[in-house]
């Protein structure tokens, strides 16, 4: 690490904390949407750290983790490496609390990050990259489940070699339940952020924290204490790793199963919480009209669980209502692979 660390339109030396903005984009009436950031450089040499929360703009828990690991838990005096905090990736979708760009319905994290002259999401995301990605040797992508009786999970994708085994140890310190894939990005896929991380060799790890649209527990404590962890398990601070605790915790290795809809409209009721084992077959939800009579009822098609039920969708963003039309992702399911 060099003895100045530069990030957006700022330069910190060693032993000192900034705050600043990268360059976003300019709307109609000339004002600017930047993107704010925490920079903070070690007193002494190690990895570069990048936390970053709201790619969604309903999904805000990660901006007070930000806050408490940064403003009240590192000291730079005593910091090895660096760390840098961008509490909002797309401040477009979080100024009309919507969960992607409201100018372009489009998500910063899954547009091309390679075009500095491309569509308005698209710069937004090459700012993120030339800013703050490129600088950084590990992510943690913090998201939310809007709902707050969803379960806090993780999710890494091991398909790459050179980020295989980080992203392992960077999930068995964070402490919360694992999701697991093993597919690489191909050679032609997109240069999204995620992907030009992975082929840069940089791991990125996705936290799924719940209760998105509030700043509440076990959410806070759960991002603060995982992310300390990270940084304890590589160095940067010192300290023992401390368990999670407060929140249902599925171990070992999980598979992404898929998403389960239904078929009517109407209300929704669920009969187990996110986190409990359903058997396969076992009815998940039931779906009943404005008359009270019940219409639907949709069974769990594998042995798994649920992380979050998503009900109540409306242009493009979820959690709005306990009630769903035909074709609706009403749950998320996943499978125990192995302890």
């Amino acid at each position: 690490m060099s003895e100045k660390l530069a990030v957006g339109d700022l330069t910190i030396p060693k032993g000192e904390m900034k705050k600043g903005v990268i360059k976003g984009v300019e709307l109609a009436n000339n004002v600017a949407v930047d993107i704010p950031f925490l920079a903070m450089n070690g007193a002494e040499d190690g990895p570069t750290l990048l936390l970053m929360s709201t790619q969604h703009g309903i999904e805000i828990q990660g901006i007070e983790v930000i806050h408490q690991v940064m403003r009240d838990e590192l000291d730079p005096k005593k910091l090895r490496g660096a760390v840098i905090g961008i509490p909002v990736g797309n401040p477009l979708a979080f100024m009309h609390q919507q969960y992607l760009s409201w100018i372009d319905n489009l998500d910063v994290g899954t547009v091309r990050c390679d075009r500095p002259n491309g569509n308005t999401t698209e710069r937004l995301a090459n700012a993120l990259w030339e800013g703050a990605w490129s600088k950084a040797d590990y992510v943690v992508n913090i998201h939310c489940n809007t709902r707050p009786d969803s379960l806090i999970y993780q999710w890494i994708n091991t398909g790459n070699p050179e980020t295989r085994d980080d992203l392992v140890k960077m999930a068995d310190a964070f402490g919360a339940t694992t999701i697991v894939s093993d597919r690489a990005p191909a050679e032609d896929a997109p240069p999204t952020l995620g992907n030009k991380a992975s082929w840069k060799g940089v791991p990125v790890i996705l936290e799924e924290l719940i209760d998105g649209r509030w700043i509440s527990e076990p959410s806070t404590s759960a991002g603060v204490r995982g992310v300390l962890n990270i940084m304890k398990t590589y160095d940067m601070i010192d300290g023992d790793v401390e368990p999670q605790e407060g929140f249902p915790i599925v171990p070992g290795v999980n598979r992404f199963h898929g998403v389960i809809r239904c078929a009517r409209g109407g209300l929704i009721r669920f009969f187990k919480a996110p986190g409990e084992l359903f058997a396969k077959g076992e009815p998940l939800a039931e779906i009943y009209d404005l008359y009270g009579d019940v219409i639907e009822e949709v069974k769990m098609p594998v042995e798994g669980y649920v992380w979050a039920y998503p009900c109540g969708q409306s242009l493009g963003t979820s959690g709005g209502l306990q009630a769903v039309q035909s074709g609706a992702n009403i749950a998320y399911a996943f499978t125990h692979e192995s302890d």
